[in-house]
């Protein structure tokens, strides 16, 4: 029996403004603050962006938190 992958647990979040874009935002996957088309990603992809200075963790769903990567 074939097994299916997990469904991504994490979003990134990308805006653009007048000004450009802004920084990437990480998101845990049912945070009610996503804008726009969420892009999934997986666990190990979301805990390599949140390191990247140019990408910020959600404040409202911290999913730094749930990753176990704080500064």
């Amino acid at each position: 029996m074939a097994q299916i992958a997990p469904r991504p647990q994490f979003v990134v979040q990308q805006k653009r403004t007048a000004r450009g874009p802004q920084p990437a935002i990480i998101h845990v996957g049912d945070c009610s603050m996503i804008e726009g088309t969420p892009y999934w990603i997986t666990e190990h992809d979301a805990r390599v962006s949140i390191t990247d200075p140019n990408i910020e963790a959600c404040q409202f769903c911290r999913p730094d938190t749930e990753l176990g990567v704080l500064d």
